[in-house]
């Protein structure tokens, strides 16, 4: 603590001074407010039915797979541009609500709510996400999407990817993307006094493709475009009591996953024994969860509040297992069960309580503790292991490793005076695990934080936390799997030193214009760590000015600077002599922009947004060699929307977006799929590309 403080001190205390300074700006003079009553946001404004629909085309300008990551627009051309909301109110307090946005691509999203106040609620929602996974890949393999994949009937096998003659006229373009759909429905019952009953459903279903990668890096392995086709149903139940001093809320939730495929089978590109050309990996297997839970909370006084909640719950995973191996030389290996059957248990304890008190005007005081435990009641047995249908290595024991934690946290407040504010605590978390390295760890936090405001448009805020973490013995267990280093210590099991320091100002210098400046530093260090995670410090510096000039124009510019180090250890064997790994990743975001009301009619909009990243990896070994290449991401993005209404109903609005990203990462560029002997890969580069979106609509009032 005192090594890391003197470190801050002879770093940045030299901008406390004017940090002083400008919290004592003088306060530009208030404007005058006229007394009015408060608007009633619950009380009815209209009657009847009334909503906004725009409709229109959207254009982009080239086909990118990057720029339509979330946005659903990837192809060029034209698509529709179709938004709109809809709502109904009467005095009798029913009502209805649509919202639809993006109708026209593929991630569009439609709301609806309705019911009538204080007495039910119904919903339906309907929302798709489309993610891309991979640029430029490309695969030999035909039969792309499903769980079964072939080579072309004139397919050359070599033991290198080099031999593969008829590898470069076999490739097609593989997309990896997923397409994720969502469906919620839902309905809210109040009845009988202070009751509630809410119940929600969510089914959501995900398809497409991912890489999957199975074999051994120095033969026969391979980059795969392995299929997805996920479902997943969840159940939400609650009842609620609600009281003048007590609230009580039961509820169940319920999971059910399911994948349509049970395992990727492939044939081998590679040179083999005719034992050998098929491969088969298993994929995600199907699961389940339950859990029941209680929560309320109870005002014992009018200055001292006691909340907490418990839950139970199970998670189960009991699909039957493949064979071993689809290699008939080794089709005799036995299983040890029919299935893993599986079961996490969380049923023991997960419980949680508050305790908010009020000692005074000035002082308050808060405590938590949280006791969660998860005991995996999964049988260990000991599996044979035949990596991908190749030949049978040592079997391994299962590992299904369980925990309890305990955490407790206390906080008091001080209101020293109308401007000062103290506040500081500490938290407690011992963690006790099983089938891990380590059996316990405790760590110890305590943190202290000064607000202080000597004008109402200006606060400066101080936090400082420091961390300790203390293991038990490291003892790695052993499962007959590789064996660690015996130096090694993996960073979550590993004794550590932490130390965060945060300062945030807020100033109003003027009316109308608002700045913030902030610093946040967390470094630490694991000296008790002679192989692995050494030190590593993150640093961010930020600085945000928003202006309103006048009620027409907004104005906003943000910049942000993040700093991430890390210094590793590690050895490739007992005996040899360690190596030094140093990363260094540098974070630039930036931005401004501006909303303006030309006129009555008239509004117009910019954005722009900047952000750059580098990644530099040095590696320092006996044998001297260059750091790696840095890692690099540059993004460049604006935004201009213009609306203009020309009567009570009707409007124009133009939307126009411009984006150009590149990127390097030396660990895929320039390989194509042939760039690794051993390793049949899809040829996945670094995405780049330059495209602008252009959307004009229409907009109908009623």
């Amino acid at each position: 603590m005192k090594k890391f403080t003197k470190r801050f001190a002879s770093k940045h205390l030299v901008f406390v001074p004017v940090l002083l300074l400008s919290v004592s700006i003088p306060m530009a003079e208030a404007a005058e407010t006229a007394a009015s009553k408060s608007a009633c946001k619950q009380c009815i404004k209209y009657t009847g039915w009334r909503g906004e629909l725009d409709f229109g085309l959207g254009y982009l300008s080239d086909d990118s797979l990057r720029f339509g990551d979330y946005r659903g627009l990837e192809e060029e051309g034209f698509n529709l541009a179709l938004d709109g909301d809809v709502h109904f109110r009467n005095l009798d307090g029913r009502y209805f609500d649509l919202y639809a946005r993006n109708l026209g691509d593929d991630n569009r999203q439609l709301e609806m709510r309705g019911g009538n106040q204080g007495s039910y609620q119904f919903r339906f929602a309907w929302r798709e996400i489309p993610k891309y996974r991979g640029f430029g890949t490309q695969t030999p393999f035909l039969g792309v999407g499903s769980d079964h994949l072939t080579l072309p009937a004139d397919w050359v096998h070599a033991s290198t990817t080099g031999g593969m003659s008829a590898l470069q006229s076999s490739l097609k373009a593989a997309h990896l993307k997923t397409q994720r759909e969502t469906l919620d429905a839902g309905v809210t019952l109040n009845f009988a006094r202070n009751w509630t009953y809410k119940a929600d459903f969510q089914h959501q279903e995900k398809k497409g493709t991912r890489t999957l990668g199975a074999g051994l890096f120095f033969n026969n392995a391979t980059i795969l475009p392995a299929p997805v086709d996920f479902t997943t149903n969840q159940f939400d139940m609650g009842l609620s009591w609600a009281g003048k001093r007590a609230q009580v809320q039961f509820g169940f939730i319920g999971s059910y996953f399911d994948n349509g495929n049970d395992s990727l089978t492939w044939q081998n590109p590679f040179s083999s024994s005719p034992l050998q050309q098929t491969f088969r990996a298993a994929l995600e297997p199907d699961n389940e969860f339950y859990q029941f839970n209680l929560s309320g909370a109870f005002a014992i006084t009018s200055w001292m509040r006691l909340s907490g909640q418990a839950a139970l719950g199970e998670l189960s995973q009991d699909e039957p297992f493949l064979p071993i191996t689809i290699n008939p030389s080794y089709s005799d290996l036995p299983l040890p069960r029919s299935s893993l059957d599986g079961k996490l248990d969380t049923s023991t304890f997960n419980l949680s309580g508050k305790l908010t008190a009020r000692l005074n005007n000035r002082i308050s005081f808060t405590a938590r503790g949280k006791l969660d435990e998860r005991d995996n009641k999964t049988p260990v047995d000991f599996y044979t292991q035949v990596p991908t249908d190749l030949f049978p290595v040592g079997g391994r024991f299962n590992r299904p490793y369980s925990y309890e934690r305990e955490q407790y946290s206390a906080e008091l407040r001080l209101r020293a005076h109308r401007i000062l504010r103290f506040s500081g605590g500490g938290r407690q978390e011992n963690l006790d695990r099983t089938l891990q390295a380590v059996a316990r760890t405790e760590e110890t936090t305590w943190w202290g934080e000064v607000k202080f405001s000597p004008l109402i448009s200006s606060q400066l805020r101080f936090k400082l936390e420091s961390s300790k973490r203390d293991i038990s013995d490291y003892i790695p267990p052993d499962d007959g799997g590789p064996i660690d280093h015996p130096l090694l210590r993996k960073f979550h099991l590993a004794d550590r030193d932490q130390e965060r320091v945060q300062v945030e100002l807020d100033l109003m210098p003027a009316g109308g214009l608002g700045l913030n400046f902030s610093y946040f530093e967390a470094s630490a260090d694991y000296d008790e760590s002679a192989i692995g995670l050494r030190a590593s410090d993150e640093q961010s510096y930020s600085v945000n000015l928003s202006y309103a000039i006048g009620k027409k124009i907004t104005l906003y510019a943000f910049m942000t600077r993040d700093e991430i180090d890390a210094d590793i250890v590690n050895a490739t064997a007992v005996n040899a002599v360690p190596w030094n790994a140093v990363t260094r990743d540098r974070i630039t975001t930036g931005g401004f922009g501006l909303t303006a009301h030309t006129s009555e009619k008239t509004s117009i909009g910019f954005d722009f947004v900047t952000s750059s990243s580098k990644g530099d990896i040095s590696v320092q070994t006996s044998l001297q060699e260059d750091p790696f290449n840095p890692l690099r991401t540059d993004l460049r993005n604006a935004k201009l929307h213009f609306d203009y209404e020309v009567n009570e109903h009707w409007a124009y609005k133009l939307y126009a977006e411009y984006e150009k990203y590149s990127s390097q990462d030396w660990t895929i560029d320039g390989l194509g799929v042939d760039g690794i002997s051993s390793v049949l890969t899809m040829g996945e580069q670094s995405p780049e590309y330059n495209a602008w979106y252009l959307r004009m609509q229409a907009s109908y009032r009623f």
